[in-house]
């Protein structure tokens, strides 16, 4: 069975706003569901999950790498 999910699920898997969603959305083969003038989309959840592995870096989050002291100099 295929799930469809709208702009605000999608917005709240991957973590961004509603309308930032909908142009994402644009990307991954949606679905409209009415008619022209007010259109509503939907993506399956096989076609986000393809566009987000598509879209992923791959990068691990970037370490620190603090070097000296941590020790505050005292004011004058």
């Amino acid at each position: 069975m295929t799930v469809w999910l709208t702009a605000d699920q999608v917005a709240e898997r991957i973590g961004v706003a509603r309308r930032t969603a909908l142009s994402m959305m644009q990307q991954m083969n949606p679905v409209t569901i009415s008619g022209n003038t007010r259109r509503r989309i939907r993506v399956s959840e096989e076609s986000l999950e393809q566009w987000m592995i598509a879209h992923s870096t791959n990068k691990r989050p970037p370490v620190s790498r603090a070097t000296g002291t941590t020790r505050r100099i005292a004011r004058r």
